[in-house]
């Protein structure tokens, strides 16, 4: 293998190699679907090597960016080997969360949270899509393009860490048991509910991909931009916070995305 690779992108061959290797596990998914995601994942693991050596300028812009193809890709193949949902951690998800909040703790605190609190949890969950992107773009912007390949590593590593277990702790959202917990159905909820229809795997990650990207990116660009912590950070809690009341998520799920993000911002800071 290449030497000139940038760490992230050895994240990146290293995750999509193990999605292989599963694919290739008999586990009851069709011929033509392992071979789908094997394919793939192979495909990006040759895109991968065949650009780290380019060294013109345009070949670098697309390095720098080519890791949002990297989340994207890695986020729905690992949903093609899901065989059926796990229903005894989804009872276990759903136990913890009552015995964190009780049985309508929650409903009984949006019940009574200002609405441009619970608001403010819809459109920052919404955010949980762009934020990346914007964070990477803040930190381009900002001058630090020597830390691009730092950025990355530290939210791939969280993003994939979710992502991969999702073949072997696939479950269904909160939302698919419970009565909403956020009051009325208002346009921002109704749009984050479009959205996860149509650009949703439909399957719940354990650990909250959603947590651990944002958290990390918040990490990643507040570590060069103070202001860029405390704005982005915001967001992430808000991102964080909102997939729970929202019932996108589930607490347990929430909280293992942070481990993931703050892992993954310690680790890859000490290299």
């Amino acid at each position: 293998m290449p030497s000139h690779l940038r760490a992230s992108e050895w994240i990146s061959l290293g995750y999509f190699v193990y999605l292989a290797l599963v694919a290739i596990l008999p586990r009851g998914i069709a011929s033509l679907v392992r071979l789908r995601v094997v394919a793939t994942s192979l495909l990006l693991v040759a895109l991968i090597v065949v650009i780290g050596p380019q060294t013109s300028v345009a070949a670098a812009v697309v390095r720098d960016w080519l890791p949002l193809l990297f989340i994207v890709a890695g986020y729905w193949l690992p949903a093609l080997l899901v065989v059926a949902p796990k229903e005894r951690v989804e009872r276990a998800l759903r136990s913890f969360d009552r015995r964190l909040f009780s049985e309508s703790g929650l409903a009984r605190f949006v019940e009574h949270a200002p609405r441009y609190f619970t608001a403010f949890l819809e459109i920052a969950y919404l955010f949980c899509y762009p934020l990346v992107p914007l964070g990477f773009a803040w930190l381009l912007l900002g001058g630090f393009r020597a830390e691009v390949d730092h950025f990355w590593s530290i939210v791939l590593l969280a993003a994939f860490g979710c992502y991969g277990l999702l073949p072997w702790l696939p479950t269904r959202p909160p939302r698919a048991f419970e009565r909403t917990c956020v009051g009325p159905v208002s346009g921002v909820r109704a749009l984050n509910l479009l959205v996860l229809d149509r650009a949703s795997v439909g399957l719940n990650t354990f650990p909250s991909g959603h947590a651990a990207a944002s958290i990390a990116t918040a990490l990643a660009v507040g570590i060069h931009i103070p202001i860029a912590l405390f704005m982005l950070g915001v967001i992430a809690a808000g991102i964080t916070i909102g997939s729970v009341v929202g019932r996108y998520h589930y607490a347990a799920d929430a909280l293992a995305g942070m481990a993931i993000a703050l892992a993954s911002y310690f680790l890859i800071k000490g290299v």
